[in-house]
């Protein structure tokens, strides 16, 4: 016989080929898999934190490490995900984000976390650099025993050459989703085991997105949510309009509404000039403004009866505005029945966003039958309520999983 082919019959020798034949077959099965995902582009583990960093981390927030000291936490490895998904026109962009896995053998619940407002593009989660609801919130969920998808949102991250739609709610929604199927496919290509628990939640922008989030997935998609639990949200972007214009005092956050009528101005192509938003001289300030982050710092009124326009307020107030009242329906998610039960936080004295949106949520999801409860922190504002929020989800979650 042929030597190579008596080679090729040995007995050991034909074990070893049909192993390595084996192994190629499935080496590409994994790769076509990868190919084939149709919303994660690329995974690349960016840091791997041990359970003692987050101990050690935690210390600065007392009582969360109270709570975590009866828990048996777990070192973290979070990744920078990079998927598929759509600008504001519909465009096809690729955007990041944070995924934190838990090295644990257990079967784990996925939390979609969705960030709030972020003026410094080294605090885009998937940066995983100096976040504070990254690098330690969610960090500390999934040392817990959680699978926790961080999306950085479009204009963060691998997107951030393009402009954020600030508080834009269909974007959030579809970035935030999509970004956790790429997390799903993620899983699978990596034989991760996971529950059927999906619990979502965030706080101020992040409690919009999380709202968005949730009914753009019972409308959307088969995905099951187990508990959506958004924070200080801007839910009712109408009467929230409503609320500040007719509002004759000092407002600590009205040059971050500013930025939520420039993007709705640009992505809605309402092609407005700030002559005919704002009264001068503040006009002329806000045309020099060369970038959204830069509203905040912009010395303008803080009083919405000497900053904006009379035509403006008139135009909202009596709902003659129609093109401008569109825009902010648009964006309203706080009128609809979700079919998981929603827990709804605020800060009853919130000096950024108004308790109105809670409110007027909890009691249009009420009077539709829904499964929703208002947990109100009486006295505590937009900064002092996030805290006691995080504390009472985190318990929330750990009684569900």
């Amino acid at each position: 016989m042929n030597r190579r082919l008596n080679d090729f019959f040995h007995p050991v020798k034909r074990i070893s080929i049909a192993i390595l034949l084996i192994s190629i077959f499935f080496s590409c099965t994994r790769d076509d898999d990868r190919l084939q995902n149709k919303y994660l582009v690329d995974a690349q583990l960016i840091a791997t934190v041990s359970a003692s960093q987050i101990l050690a981390t935690s210390v600065f927030l007392p009582e969360i490490n109270e709570v975590l000291a009866a828990r048996q936490l777990t070192n973290v490895r979070v990744y920078k995900i990079t998927y598929k998904t759509k600008n504001v026109d519909q465009s096809k962009i690729i955007a990041s984000g944070a995924l934190l896995v838990p090295q644990s053998s257990h079967t784990l619940p996925i939390i979609s976390y969705q960030h709030g407002t972020l003026f410094d593009y080294n605090d885009a989660p998937s940066k995983y650099m100096t976040g504070l609801e990254t690098r330690g919130l969610a960090t500390i969920f999934s040392s817990a025993g959680y699978i926790v998808s961080v999306p950085d949102y479009i204009g963060y991250g691998v997107s951030e050459n393009l402009e954020h739609p600030y508080e834009h709610a269909k974007s959030l929604a579809t970035a935030s989703f999509d970004m956790l199927m790429a997390v799903k496919e993620f899983i699978k290509d990596n034989d991760i085991r996971i529950s059927d628990k999906l619990f979502l939640t965030g706080y101020s922008e992040g409690g919009g997105a999380t709202m968005a989030l949730h009914k753009y997935i019972e409308e959307k998609s088969d995905l099951k949510v187990t508990l959506s639990a958004p924070a200080a949200g801007a839910y009712n972007k109408t009467a929230f309009a409503r609320e500040i214009l007719k509002t004759g005092e000092n407002l600590t956050f009205l040059p971050h509404f500013l930025w939520v009528i420039h993007s709705y101005n640009k992505f809605y192509k309402l092609n407005r000039n700030w002559s005919n938003l704002v009264n001068q001289p503040y006009a002329t300030t806000l045309n020099a403004v060369s970038h959204p982050f830069n509203y905040r710092n912009a010395a303008v009124s803080k009083n919405p009866q000497e900053l904006f326009t009379s035509a403006l307020r008139n135009g909202i107030l009596n709902e003659t505005d129609t093109q401008f009242l569109n825009v902010l329906a648009d964006n309203d998610v706080y009128d609809w029945k979700p079919k998981a039960p929603v827990r709804l936080y605020y800060g009853t004295e919130d000096d950024y966003v108004f308790p109105v949106n809670s409110e007027t949520a909890y009691n249009a999801m009420k009077a539709r039958g829904a499964n929703v409860t208002l947990i109100a922190y009486d006295g505590l504002n937009h900064s002092t309520a996030f805290l006691p929020y995080i504390m009472d989800v985190f318990n929330l979650f750990e009684t569900l999983k």
